[in-house]
Protein backbone atom coordinates (compact mmCIF):
# COMPACT_ATOMS: atom_id res chain seq x y z
CA UNK A 1 0.00 0.00 0.00
CA UNK A 2 1.33 3.47 -0.94
CA UNK A 3 1.10 5.40 2.33
CA UNK A 4 1.73 8.74 0.68
CA UNK A 5 -1.09 8.19 -1.82
CA UNK A 6 -3.52 6.97 0.84
CA UNK A 7 -2.76 9.84 3.19
CA UNK A 8 -3.03 12.41 0.41
CA UNK A 9 -6.44 11.10 -0.65
CA UNK A 10 -7.65 10.93 2.94
CA UNK A 11 -6.34 14.42 3.67
CA UNK A 12 -8.21 15.85 0.70
CA UNK A 13 -11.31 13.98 1.82
CA UNK A 14 -11.01 15.16 5.39
CA UNK A 15 -10.34 18.69 4.21
CA UNK A 16 -13.46 18.59 2.09
CA UNK A 17 -15.40 16.97 4.92
CA UNK A 18 -14.28 19.62 7.37
CA UNK A 19 -15.18 22.45 5.01
CA UNK A 20 -18.60 20.97 4.26
CA UNK A 21 -19.32 20.35 7.94
CA UNK A 22 -18.14 23.83 8.84
CA UNK A 23 -20.33 25.39 6.14
CA UNK A 24 -23.26 23.23 7.21
CA UNK A 25 -22.99 24.24 10.86
CA UNK A 26 -22.57 27.90 9.87
CA UNK A 27 -25.72 27.72 7.72
CA UNK A 28 -27.74 25.90 10.35
CA UNK A 29 -26.63 28.31 13.09
CA UNK A 30 -28.09 31.17 11.04
CA UNK A 31 -31.40 29.42 10.31
CA UNK A 32 -32.08 27.60 13.59
CA UNK A 33 -32.66 29.13 16.97
CA UNK A 34 -30.03 28.45 19.68
CA UNK A 35 -32.46 25.94 21.25
CA UNK A 36 -32.99 24.13 17.93
CA UNK A 37 -29.26 24.15 17.21
CA UNK A 38 -28.62 22.82 20.70
CA UNK A 39 -31.13 20.01 20.11
CA UNK A 40 -29.30 18.98 16.93
CA UNK A 41 -25.92 18.98 18.69
CA UNK A 42 -27.31 16.95 21.61
CA UNK A 43 -28.78 14.48 19.09
CA UNK A 44 -25.30 14.00 17.65
CA UNK A 45 -23.91 13.51 21.15
CA UNK A 46 -26.47 10.85 22.02
CA UNK A 47 -25.86 9.19 18.63
CA UNK A 48 -22.13 9.12 19.26
CA UNK A 49 -22.51 7.68 22.76
CA UNK A 50 -25.11 5.11 21.63
CA UNK A 51 -22.80 3.90 18.89
CA UNK A 52 -20.26 2.69 21.47
CA UNK A 53 -22.29 -0.34 22.67
CA UNK A 54 -23.85 -0.73 19.21
CA UNK A 55 -20.42 -1.24 17.70
CA UNK A 56 -18.63 -2.92 20.62
CA UNK A 57 -15.31 -2.25 18.90
CA UNK A 58 -16.18 -4.50 15.95
CA UNK A 59 -15.24 -1.93 13.29
CA UNK A 60 -11.67 -1.75 14.53
CA UNK A 61 -11.50 -5.52 14.99
CA UNK A 62 -12.83 -6.06 11.46
CA UNK A 63 -10.17 -3.75 10.01
CA UNK A 64 -7.45 -5.49 12.01
CA UNK A 65 -8.47 -9.06 11.10
CA UNK A 66 -9.03 -8.27 7.41
CA UNK A 67 -5.61 -6.61 7.22
CA UNK A 68 -4.11 -9.90 8.43
CA UNK A 69 -5.55 -11.58 5.33
CA UNK A 70 -7.05 -14.73 6.88
CA UNK A 71 -10.48 -15.98 5.72
CA UNK A 72 -11.94 -12.53 4.88
CA UNK A 73 -15.46 -13.71 3.89
CA UNK A 74 -16.18 -15.44 7.19
CA UNK A 75 -14.57 -12.57 9.08
CA UNK A 76 -16.90 -10.05 7.41
CA UNK A 77 -19.99 -12.23 7.85
CA UNK A 78 -19.22 -12.83 11.53
CA UNK A 79 -18.61 -9.12 12.14
CA UNK A 80 -21.89 -8.09 10.51
CA UNK A 81 -23.86 -10.76 12.38
CA UNK A 82 -22.39 -9.69 15.72
CA UNK A 83 -23.06 -6.03 14.93
CA UNK A 84 -26.70 -6.79 14.05
CA UNK A 85 -27.22 -8.26 17.52
CA UNK A 86 -25.61 -5.38 19.41
CA UNK A 87 -27.38 -2.81 17.25
CA UNK A 88 -30.77 -4.44 17.84
CA UNK A 89 -30.18 -4.42 21.60
CA UNK A 90 -29.26 -0.72 21.66
CA UNK A 91 -32.19 0.22 19.40
CA UNK A 92 -34.60 -1.62 21.73
CA UNK A 93 -33.29 0.30 24.73
CA UNK A 94 -33.50 3.63 22.89
CA UNK A 95 -37.13 3.05 21.97
CA UNK A 96 -37.96 1.89 25.49
CA UNK A 97 -36.67 5.12 27.03
CA UNK A 98 -37.47 7.45 24.14
CA UNK A 99 -39.49 9.76 26.36
CA UNK A 100 -36.44 10.53 28.50
CA UNK A 101 -34.22 10.90 25.44
CA UNK A 102 -36.64 13.32 23.79
CA UNK A 103 -36.84 15.37 26.98
CA UNK A 104 -33.06 15.58 27.28
CA UNK A 105 -32.52 16.51 23.62
CA UNK A 106 -35.40 18.96 23.67
CA UNK A 107 -37.23 17.53 20.65
CA UNK A 108 -38.98 14.24 19.66
CA UNK A 109 -36.03 12.69 17.85
CA UNK A 110 -35.64 9.20 19.37
CA UNK A 111 -37.04 7.37 16.32
CA UNK A 112 -34.68 9.26 14.02
CA UNK A 113 -31.88 8.32 16.41
CA UNK A 114 -32.55 4.61 15.78
CA UNK A 115 -32.51 5.13 12.00
CA UNK A 116 -29.30 7.16 12.14
CA UNK A 117 -27.67 4.54 14.36
CA UNK A 118 -28.52 1.74 11.92
CA UNK A 119 -27.09 3.47 8.84
CA UNK A 120 -24.11 4.85 10.75
CA UNK A 121 -22.99 1.49 12.10
CA UNK A 122 -23.30 -0.53 8.90
CA UNK A 123 -21.82 2.17 6.65
CA UNK A 124 -18.87 2.63 9.02
CA UNK A 125 -18.41 -1.15 9.19
CA UNK A 126 -18.05 -1.37 5.42
CA UNK A 127 -15.64 1.58 5.39
CA UNK A 128 -13.54 -0.24 8.01
CA UNK A 129 -13.63 -3.35 5.83
CA UNK A 130 -12.27 -1.38 2.87
CA UNK A 131 -9.45 -0.06 5.06
CA UNK A 132 -8.76 -3.59 6.28
CA UNK A 133 -8.29 -4.65 2.65
CA UNK A 134 -5.58 -1.94 2.42
CA UNK A 135 -7.83 0.21 0.21
CA UNK A 136 -7.76 3.21 2.50
CA UNK A 137 -7.72 5.79 -0.28
CA UNK A 138 -11.04 4.51 -1.70
CA UNK A 139 -12.86 5.44 1.51
CA UNK A 140 -12.00 9.11 1.04
CA UNK A 141 -14.47 9.95 -1.72
CA UNK A 142 -17.22 7.93 -0.01
CA UNK A 143 -16.91 9.86 3.23
CA UNK A 144 -16.82 13.14 1.33
CA UNK A 145 -20.03 12.22 -0.47
CA UNK A 146 -21.74 11.32 2.82
CA UNK A 147 -20.92 14.77 4.18
CA UNK A 148 -22.02 16.51 0.98
CA UNK A 149 -25.41 14.78 1.02
CA UNK A 150 -25.82 15.74 4.69
CA UNK A 151 -25.01 19.41 4.09
CA UNK A 152 -27.12 19.88 0.96
CA UNK A 153 -30.05 17.77 2.14
CA UNK A 154 -30.01 19.35 5.59
CA UNK A 155 -29.85 22.88 4.16
CA UNK A 156 -32.80 22.23 1.86
CA UNK A 157 -34.91 20.79 4.69
CA UNK A 158 -33.99 23.53 7.17
CA UNK A 159 -34.89 26.16 4.60
CA UNK A 160 -38.21 24.36 4.13
CA UNK A 161 -38.90 24.74 7.86
CA UNK A 162 -38.05 21.26 9.18
CA UNK A 163 -36.15 22.65 12.20
CA UNK A 164 -33.54 20.34 13.83
CA UNK A 165 -35.04 17.36 11.97
CA UNK A 166 -33.65 18.81 8.72
CA UNK A 167 -29.92 18.19 9.26
CA UNK A 168 -30.72 14.86 10.96
CA UNK A 169 -32.65 13.53 7.94
CA UNK A 170 -29.84 14.82 5.73
CA UNK A 171 -27.36 12.88 7.87
CA UNK A 172 -29.37 9.66 7.54
CA UNK A 173 -29.58 10.10 3.76
CA UNK A 174 -25.82 10.62 3.53
CA UNK A 175 -25.06 7.54 5.63
CA UNK A 176 -27.40 5.46 3.45
CA UNK A 177 -25.53 6.57 0.32
CA UNK A 178 -22.22 5.73 2.01
CA UNK A 179 -23.43 2.25 2.96
CA UNK A 180 -24.54 1.37 -0.57
CA UNK A 181 -21.35 2.75 -2.12
CA UNK A 182 -18.97 0.99 0.29
CA UNK A 183 -20.91 -2.27 -0.10
CA UNK A 184 -20.53 -2.16 -3.86
CA UNK A 185 -16.79 -1.33 -3.67
CA UNK A 186 -15.79 -4.05 -1.22
CA UNK A 187 -14.22 -7.09 -2.88
CA UNK A 188 -15.15 -9.46 -0.05
CA UNK A 189 -18.43 -11.38 0.07
CA UNK A 190 -20.42 -12.01 3.23
CA UNK A 191 -19.48 -15.47 4.41
CA UNK A 192 -21.30 -17.69 6.87
CA UNK A 193 -20.76 -16.43 10.43
CA UNK A 194 -18.63 -18.69 12.58
CA UNK A 195 -18.21 -18.83 16.33
CA UNK A 196 -14.43 -19.06 15.99
CA UNK A 197 -14.32 -15.89 13.91
CA UNK A 198 -16.63 -14.08 16.34
CA UNK A 199 -14.28 -15.08 19.17
CA UNK A 200 -11.32 -13.76 17.19
CA UNK A 201 -13.07 -10.46 16.56
CA UNK A 202 -14.20 -10.09 20.15
CA UNK A 203 -10.68 -10.90 21.39
CA UNK A 204 -9.59 -7.66 19.73
CA UNK A 205 -12.83 -5.68 20.00
CA UNK A 206 -13.22 -6.06 23.77
CA UNK A 207 -10.18 -3.82 24.12
CA UNK A 208 -10.87 -1.77 21.02
CA UNK A 209 -14.28 -0.92 22.48
CA UNK A 210 -12.61 0.83 25.37
CA UNK A 211 -10.27 2.65 22.99
CA UNK A 212 -13.18 3.79 20.84
CA UNK A 213 -14.95 4.96 24.00
CA UNK A 214 -12.02 7.29 24.54
CA UNK A 215 -12.26 8.79 21.07
CA UNK A 216 -15.99 9.37 21.22
CA UNK A 217 -15.90 10.27 24.89
CA UNK A 218 -13.79 13.35 24.30
CA UNK A 219 -15.99 14.27 21.36
CA UNK A 220 -19.44 13.83 22.83
CA UNK A 221 -19.46 13.38 26.60
CA UNK A 222 -18.31 16.97 27.07
CA UNK A 223 -21.40 18.01 25.14
CA UNK A 224 -23.62 15.58 27.04
CA UNK A 225 -22.51 16.92 30.45
CA UNK A 226 -22.82 20.53 29.27
CA UNK A 227 -26.36 19.67 28.17
CA UNK A 228 -27.17 18.60 31.73
CA UNK A 229 -25.46 21.48 33.57
CA UNK A 230 -25.58 24.49 31.24
CA UNK A 231 -27.77 25.95 28.49
CA UNK A 232 -28.50 25.01 24.86
CA UNK A 233 -26.48 28.09 23.83
CA UNK A 234 -23.46 26.71 25.71
CA UNK A 235 -23.94 23.35 23.98
CA UNK A 236 -23.86 24.95 20.53
CA UNK A 237 -20.96 27.29 21.35
CA UNK A 238 -18.81 24.43 22.64
CA UNK A 239 -19.57 22.33 19.56
CA UNK A 240 -18.65 25.21 17.25
CA UNK A 241 -15.34 25.76 19.06
CA UNK A 242 -14.67 22.01 18.95
CA UNK A 243 -15.30 21.82 15.21
CA UNK A 244 -12.94 24.70 14.48
CA UNK A 245 -10.14 22.95 16.35
CA UNK A 246 -10.84 19.66 14.56
CA UNK A 247 -9.51 21.27 11.37
CA UNK A 248 -5.94 20.81 12.62
CA UNK A 249 -6.51 17.06 13.07
CA UNK A 250 -7.23 16.45 9.38
CA UNK A 251 -3.61 15.50 8.75
CA UNK A 252 -3.04 13.40 11.87
CA UNK A 253 -6.31 11.51 11.37
CA UNK A 254 -5.45 10.87 7.72
CA UNK A 255 -2.01 9.55 8.60
CA UNK A 256 -3.26 7.39 11.48
CA UNK A 257 -5.91 5.79 9.26
CA UNK A 258 -3.30 5.11 6.58
CA UNK A 259 -0.59 3.67 8.81
CA UNK A 260 -2.82 1.40 10.94
CA UNK A 261 -3.34 -1.41 8.38
CA UNK A 262 0.21 -1.02 7.07
CA UNK A 263 1.80 -1.21 10.54
CA UNK A 264 -0.46 -4.16 11.29
CA UNK A 265 0.93 -5.94 8.24
CA UNK A 266 4.52 -4.99 9.10
CA UNK A 267 3.97 -6.24 12.66
CA UNK A 268 2.83 -9.60 11.28
CA UNK A 269 6.04 -9.67 9.22
CA UNK A 270 8.22 -8.53 12.19
CA UNK A 271 9.39 -5.52 10.15
CA UNK A 272 10.06 -3.38 13.24
CA UNK A 273 12.46 -1.00 11.49
CA UNK A 274 9.75 0.05 9.02
CA UNK A 275 7.34 0.70 11.90
CA UNK A 276 9.83 2.81 13.86
CA UNK A 277 10.74 4.94 10.86
CA UNK A 278 7.13 5.54 9.88
CA UNK A 279 5.93 6.42 13.39
CA UNK A 280 8.75 8.88 14.07
CA UNK A 281 8.34 10.65 10.74
CA UNK A 282 4.56 10.81 11.13
CA UNK A 283 4.88 12.56 14.50
CA UNK A 284 7.10 15.23 12.96
CA UNK A 285 4.62 15.81 10.15
CA UNK A 286 1.48 16.18 12.28
CA UNK A 287 3.06 18.64 14.74
CA UNK A 288 4.03 20.89 11.83
CA UNK A 289 0.33 21.74 11.50
CA UNK A 290 -0.87 21.78 15.11
CA UNK A 291 1.79 24.09 16.62
CA UNK A 292 0.98 27.22 14.53
CA UNK A 293 -2.75 26.62 14.96
CA UNK A 294 -2.48 27.54 18.66
CA UNK A 295 -0.99 30.92 17.79
CA UNK A 296 -3.61 31.47 15.10
CA UNK A 297 -6.64 30.98 17.35
CA UNK A 298 -5.21 33.23 20.03
CA UNK A 299 -5.22 36.03 17.47
CA UNK A 300 -8.39 35.25 15.49
CA UNK A 301 -10.47 33.02 17.81
CA UNK A 302 -13.21 35.57 18.53
CA UNK A 303 -13.43 36.56 14.87
CA UNK A 304 -13.74 32.93 13.77
CA UNK A 305 -16.71 32.30 16.06
CA UNK A 306 -18.36 35.65 15.36
CA UNK A 307 -18.04 35.62 11.57
CA UNK A 308 -18.77 31.93 11.04
CA UNK A 309 -21.59 31.31 13.52
CA UNK A 310 -22.82 34.63 14.85
CA UNK A 311 -21.87 37.18 17.53
CA UNK A 312 -23.82 35.29 20.22
CA UNK A 313 -21.19 32.53 20.12
CA UNK A 314 -18.05 34.70 20.42
CA UNK A 315 -18.03 34.27 24.23
CA UNK A 316 -16.47 30.80 23.70
CA UNK A 317 -13.11 32.24 22.56
CA UNK A 318 -11.21 30.98 25.61
CA UNK A 319 -12.78 27.56 25.12
CA UNK A 320 -11.50 27.61 21.54
CA UNK A 321 -7.92 28.39 22.61
CA UNK A 322 -7.85 25.65 25.28
CA UNK A 323 -9.30 23.10 22.87
CA UNK A 324 -6.66 23.99 20.28
CA UNK A 325 -3.95 23.17 22.82
CA UNK A 326 -5.75 19.89 23.40
CA UNK A 327 -5.71 19.21 19.64
CA UNK A 328 -1.93 19.59 19.54
CA UNK A 329 -1.76 16.84 22.15
CA UNK A 330 -4.35 14.81 20.25
CA UNK A 331 -2.46 15.03 16.95
CA UNK A 332 0.51 13.34 18.64
CA UNK A 333 -1.79 10.79 20.25
CA UNK A 334 -3.47 9.94 16.94
CA UNK A 335 -0.17 8.45 15.76
CA UNK A 336 0.94 6.64 18.90
CA UNK A 337 -2.51 5.27 19.77
CA UNK A 338 -3.04 3.87 16.26
CA UNK A 339 0.44 2.33 16.43
CA UNK A 340 -0.23 0.63 19.78
CA UNK A 341 -3.37 -0.98 18.36
CA UNK A 342 -1.67 -1.88 15.08
CA UNK A 343 1.08 -3.89 16.82
CA UNK A 344 -1.76 -5.94 18.33
CA UNK A 345 -1.64 -4.53 21.84
CA UNK A 346 -5.22 -3.25 22.16
CA UNK A 347 -5.28 -4.11 25.86
CA UNK A 348 -2.67 -1.42 26.53
CA UNK A 349 -4.59 1.17 24.50
CA UNK A 350 -7.68 0.18 26.48
CA UNK A 351 -5.82 0.58 29.78
CA UNK A 352 -4.73 4.11 28.86
CA UNK A 353 -8.28 4.96 27.84
CA UNK A 354 -9.87 3.65 31.03
CA UNK A 355 -7.52 5.73 33.19
CA UNK A 356 -7.97 8.95 31.22
CA UNK A 357 -11.73 8.56 30.76
CA UNK A 358 -12.16 7.91 34.48
CA UNK A 359 -10.32 11.12 35.29
CA UNK A 360 -12.35 13.03 32.70
CA UNK A 361 -15.61 11.86 34.23
CA UNK A 362 -14.51 13.40 37.52
CA UNK A 363 -12.93 16.59 36.20
CA UNK A 364 -15.60 17.52 33.67
CA UNK A 365 -18.58 18.21 35.94
CA UNK A 366 -16.37 19.60 38.72
CA UNK A 367 -14.64 22.12 36.45
CA UNK A 368 -17.85 23.02 34.60
CA UNK A 369 -19.55 23.87 37.89
CA UNK A 370 -16.44 25.72 39.09
CA UNK A 371 -15.38 27.82 36.08
CA UNK A 372 -18.21 27.33 33.59
CA UNK A 373 -17.96 26.27 29.96
CA UNK A 374 -14.17 26.55 29.76
CA UNK A 375 -13.98 23.91 32.50
CA UNK A 376 -15.03 21.24 30.01
CA UNK A 377 -12.19 22.24 27.69
CA UNK A 378 -9.64 22.22 30.52
CA UNK A 379 -10.79 18.77 31.66
CA UNK A 380 -10.44 17.42 28.12
CA UNK A 381 -6.97 18.93 27.68
CA UNK A 382 -5.66 17.55 31.00
CA UNK A 383 -7.00 14.05 30.45
CA UNK A 384 -5.91 14.10 26.81
CA UNK A 385 -2.36 14.79 27.97
CA UNK A 386 -2.51 11.87 30.38
CA UNK A 387 -3.93 9.59 27.67
CA UNK A 388 -1.15 10.54 25.25
CA UNK A 389 1.58 10.04 27.85
CA UNK A 390 0.30 6.55 28.63
CA UNK A 391 0.03 5.52 24.97
CA UNK A 392 3.56 6.79 24.33
CA UNK A 393 4.90 4.88 27.32
CA UNK A 394 3.24 1.65 26.17
CA UNK A 395 4.37 2.03 22.55
CA UNK A 396 8.02 2.58 23.51
CA UNK A 397 8.05 -0.76 25.33
CA UNK A 398 8.05 -2.45 21.92
CA UNK A 399 9.59 0.00 19.46
CA UNK A 400 11.91 2.99 19.56
CA UNK A 401 10.24 6.33 18.85
CA UNK A 402 12.36 9.33 17.93
CA UNK A 403 10.31 12.40 18.89
CA UNK A 404 11.67 15.34 16.82
CA UNK A 405 12.00 17.91 19.60
CA UNK A 406 14.38 20.05 17.55
CA UNK A 407 11.83 20.26 14.74
CA UNK A 408 9.08 21.22 17.19
CA UNK A 409 11.26 24.06 18.44
CA UNK A 410 11.62 25.33 14.88
CA UNK A 411 7.86 25.08 14.44
CA UNK A 412 7.44 27.23 17.54
CA UNK A 413 9.86 29.85 16.22
CA UNK A 414 8.12 30.02 12.83
CA UNK A 415 4.75 30.28 14.58
CA UNK A 416 5.91 33.17 16.75
CA UNK A 417 7.17 35.06 13.70
CA UNK A 418 3.84 34.44 12.01
CA UNK A 419 1.92 35.57 15.09
CA UNK A 420 3.91 38.80 15.49
CA UNK A 421 3.33 39.79 11.87
CA UNK A 422 -0.38 38.90 12.04
CA UNK A 423 -0.87 41.05 15.13
CA UNK A 424 0.49 44.02 13.23
CA UNK A 425 -1.63 43.25 10.19
CA UNK A 426 -4.80 42.85 12.25
CA UNK A 427 -4.11 46.21 13.92
CA UNK A 428 -3.82 47.88 10.52
CA UNK A 429 -6.68 45.96 8.88
CA UNK A 430 -9.34 44.91 11.43
CA UNK A 431 -11.46 41.86 10.59
CA UNK A 432 -14.85 43.08 9.41
CA UNK A 433 -16.21 40.03 7.63
CA UNK A 434 -15.54 36.75 5.87
CA UNK A 435 -13.24 38.20 3.19
CA UNK A 436 -10.82 39.92 5.56
CA UNK A 437 -10.82 36.95 7.93
CA UNK A 438 -10.03 34.44 5.18
CA UNK A 439 -7.42 36.77 3.67
CA UNK A 440 -5.57 37.29 6.95
CA UNK A 441 -5.68 33.62 7.95
CA UNK A 442 -4.44 32.68 4.48
CA UNK A 443 -1.65 35.24 4.77
CA UNK A 444 -0.68 33.66 8.10
CA UNK A 445 -0.34 30.28 6.38
CA UNK A 446 1.89 31.83 3.70
CA UNK A 447 4.09 33.52 6.33
CA UNK A 448 4.47 30.28 8.31
CA UNK A 449 5.42 28.30 5.21
CA UNK A 450 7.87 31.01 4.09
CA UNK A 451 9.63 31.05 7.46
CA UNK A 452 9.65 27.24 7.52
CA UNK A 453 11.32 27.16 4.10
CA UNK A 454 14.14 29.26 5.53
CA UNK A 455 14.84 26.64 8.24
CA UNK A 456 17.05 23.83 6.81
CA UNK A 457 15.76 21.06 9.12
CA UNK A 458 12.12 21.80 8.37
CA UNK A 459 12.76 22.20 4.66
CA UNK A 460 14.66 18.91 4.42
CA UNK A 461 12.55 16.71 6.72
CA UNK A 462 9.03 18.07 6.21
CA UNK A 463 8.54 20.33 3.20
CA UNK A 464 10.61 18.49 0.58
CA UNK A 465 9.12 15.04 1.37
CA UNK A 466 5.67 16.65 1.39
CA UNK A 467 6.27 18.17 -2.02
CA UNK A 468 7.48 14.79 -3.34
CA UNK A 469 4.25 13.15 -2.19
CA UNK A 470 2.22 15.99 -3.71
CA UNK A 471 4.17 15.76 -6.95
CA UNK A 472 3.63 12.00 -7.10
CA UNK A 473 -0.12 12.43 -6.74
CA UNK A 474 -0.14 15.11 -9.46
CA UNK A 475 2.12 13.04 -11.73
CA UNK A 476 5.01 15.48 -11.41
CA UNK A 477 8.35 13.88 -10.64
CA UNK A 478 6.80 10.79 -9.12
CA UNK A 479 9.69 8.67 -7.96
CA UNK A 480 8.12 6.62 -5.22
CA UNK A 481 10.08 8.42 -2.51
CA UNK A 482 6.93 9.47 -0.74
CA UNK A 483 5.93 5.92 0.12
CA UNK A 484 6.83 6.28 3.78
CA UNK A 485 6.58 9.46 5.81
Amino acid sequence: MDLGHSTFRLFLSKGGNAILYFLGLAYFSRHLTPDEMGAFVLFLAVLGISSIPADFGIKGALEKRLSEGTDPEKTLGSALAFKAVTLAAVATIVLAVRGHINHYIGAPLAELLVAALFFREFSFAYLSALRGRLRVAETAVIKLTVRFVWMVGGAVLVTAGFGPEGPIIGLIAGLAVGLVWAYRRLDVGIGRPSLDHVRSLVAFSKYNTVTSVGGRFYQWVDIAIIGFLLTQLDVSAYEFAWQITLLVLMLSKSISLSIFPQISQWDAESATDHIETTVSKAIGVVLFVSVPAIVGVQIYGAELLRVAFGPEYAFATTVLVVLMVEKLIQSFNDIVEASVRAIDRPELAAKATVISVGLNLVLNPVLILWVGLVGAAIATAVTGLLNTALHYRYLTRFISVDVPFRLVGWYGLASCVMGGLLLGIRHLVPVTGVITLVAEVGLGVVIYLAVSLAIPDVRRRILRPGLRVLGAQLGVGADGEGRRF
